[in-house]
């Protein structure tokens, strides 16, 4: 049977109307209209100093006269501006009219912090100020950048094989059961304890590294609308449960990663509460029309966003927060809806956390096309490999893409973002149906996207209860079900003996730990059949070589490669 033509059941894309043409135009006018930065800076050391060229982009429909960047060192104190030259022109066809590159250069010390606005004045009197085209200078997208070249992730990090756990679904602990299983919406019951009595399962496993989603004090089961920030979620234990956790994984040679949302908090958050009837509180947040009105994560209101821009409260709480944690012994950070605050509040997140910790290893969560990923390069280590996952996804779960389209886009895509960004990549998570629903139970489909998933340069991610096979009842897309929760079941402890993805698992990190290699292999595909449906890939690192072979041509998907049937 040709399976290239099958069609999922359901929608599973993760990149939503960017996959039709009409809505990528209409995504390209919006990056292109007005002026704007996109973070594009190139940059040139030379012993202590750094070079830096500054560029902008301005649509022939906006009547600018002239660009300035507004800029100070380190803080805000003592600003400077210059006016940007022009440096190119180009005709942009969709949307029917010139693009002027703009580019200013500036000459600074090593280290420093950059921080600027970009400001154009129009025909009119009147601003613009890139990229949020707000009218107000109060109102800018600020723009940070870390003169600093050797922000990059950690050794360690590089053959991290990271096991990501749902805490409040994972284990209750011995002499615990669980609260419940049938209301997905509430808590089960899992526990840090349970944690640390799974680290020899996890060990077994071959993983390394683990993922927490949020630990800390919240109204939720999930806990992505944190209340408290320095203290721990009781009902999934205390800060002395924590540092147990830590100092058994580091024992065994598991590093430990925790959820950090800075984005946006829980309306129980005591800033909050406080700054609904206190305007002197009101700083900490984003208001539309103080007290009635303010900003919040997707229009859910009972997660209102933060102010975090240079020098609000809420900014220097977080941070300080983070570091809290980092000196208990954390070993770094995986941070949610990472586009929200913006890179100036993450220059200064990082720059905390490295002080703190220098081994620390920071990744967002980004969901959008390469260059939005890329832009992040020097305020965090990198990105979550959406891009990847949704191949893996198309490739092997749905069988909407082909061999040749899946090795077409590893070989292009290693070289879109900079040299060094951390790119950890999975197949599934807390957020989507699980790879193993979406394949509809096709075990084939999940052994040849996990055998992929560990042979890719970046880090692979295991979500919890994979190696159990673990599924769903209905997909997160169900008019009737419970969104993200449908993905999130409790771990099936009682499955004996371990179902043979386990075992695969274990094989597959026996042999990335055995070719460190891969961690710096580049892709080039070979030959692909006339078909489409196999493709021959080598990946080269130095003297070292693997062939691998992707087949698609049955209800089996096939990835094969020497040390890895």
């Amino acid at each position: 049977m040709n399976n290239s033509k099958r069609k999922p059941t359901y929608p599973d894309t993760l990149f939503g109307n960017l996959g039709k043409l009409p809505y990528r135009i209409k995504y390209h006018q919006q990056r292109v209209f007005g002026i704007h930065h996109w973070d594009n800076v190139e940059s040139h050391y030379t012993g202590g100093n750094v070079d830096l060229v500054i560029m902008v982009n301005c649509h022939s429909h906006l009547p600018v006269l002239k660009v300035d960047l507004i800029y100070a060192l380190n803080d805000w104190a003592g600003r400077q501006e210059v006016e940007f030259e022009e440096a190119d022109l180009t005709w942009d066809t969709i949307t029917w009219g010139w693009i002027r590159t703009l580019k200013a250069a500036l000459h600074l010390q090593r280290n420093a912090v950059l921080r600027y606005l970009v400001r154009a004045t129009l025909a009119d009197g009147t601003f613009i100020f890139a990229d949020n085209q707000a009218e107000v200078e109060k109102d800018a997208s600020q723009f940070v950048h870390w003169l600093n070249p050797q922000n990059i992730a950690p050794a360690w990090s590089k053959n991290a094989r990271i096991y990501q756990i749902f805490v409040d679904r994972f284990n209750p602990g011995s002499g615990r059961e669980w609260i419940q299983s049938e209301n997905l919406l509430k808590p089960f019951g899992g526990s840090l304890r349970g944690v640390i009595e799974k680290l020899d399962h996890i060990r077994e496993l071959g993983f390394n590294t683990i993922w927490l989603t949020p630990i800390f004090r919240s109204p939720s089961h999930h806990g992505y609308d944190i209340s408290d920030y320095t203290r721990i979620e009781p009902r999934f234990g205390t800060e002395a449960d924590l540092a147990e956790l830590l100092k058994k994984a580091h024992e065994c040679g598991i590093r430990v990663l925790l959820d950090f949302v800075a984005n946006h908090g829980s309306d129980q958050h005591p800033a909050f509460q406080k700054a609904l009837t206190n305007k002197t509180h009101a700083d900490w947040f984003v208001w539309n029309q103080w007290p009635k009105r303010y900003k919040c994560f997707y229009q859910v209101k009972s997660m209102p966003e933060f102010n975090l821009k240079f020098g609000s409260p809420a900014r220097e709480h977080l941070i300080e927060a983070a570091q809290k944690w980092l000196r208990l012994g954390v070993d770094g950070y995986r941070l949610d809806y990472a586009n929200g605050p913006g890179r100036d509040f993450w220059v200064d997140f990082q720059r905390a956390c490295l002080e703190t910790n220098p081994e620390c290893w920071t990744f967002g969560e980004v969901v959008a096309p390469a260059d939005q990923q890329a832009q992040l390069a020097g305020s965090m280590h990198g990105t979550l490999d959406f891009l990847t996952c949704q191949a893996l996804r198309e490739t092997f779960a749905t069988r909407s893409w082909n061999a040749n389209r899946l090795a077409s886009y590893l070989q292009t895509t290693q070289d879109a973002f900079p040299s060094g960004f951390s790119r950890p990549v999975f197949i599934d998570n807390h957020d989507m149906n699980r790879f193993i629903f979406t394949a509809e139970g096709n075990l084939a489909a999940l052994h040849a996207a996990l055998k992929l998933l560990f042979l890719l340069p970046q880090p692979p991610i295991v979500y919890y209860g994979t190696e159990f096979d673990l599924s769903q009842k209905s997909s997160i897309h169900d008019r009737d079900a419970t969104g993200f929760d449908e993905a999130r079941l409790a771990t099936p402890w009682e499955t004996s003996p371990l179902p043979e993805t386990a075992h695969l698992l274990r094989q597959l990190s026996d042999f990335r730990e055995q070719n460190p290699w891969l961690t710096d292999a580049k892709w080039k595909v070979n030959s692909v059949s006339e078909d489409g449906h196999r493709a021959e890939l080598s990946l080269t690192s130095g003297q070292n070589q693997m062939v691998v072979l992707i087949d698609t041509t049955t209800d089996q998907p096939l990835v094969i490669s020497e040390g890895v049937h």
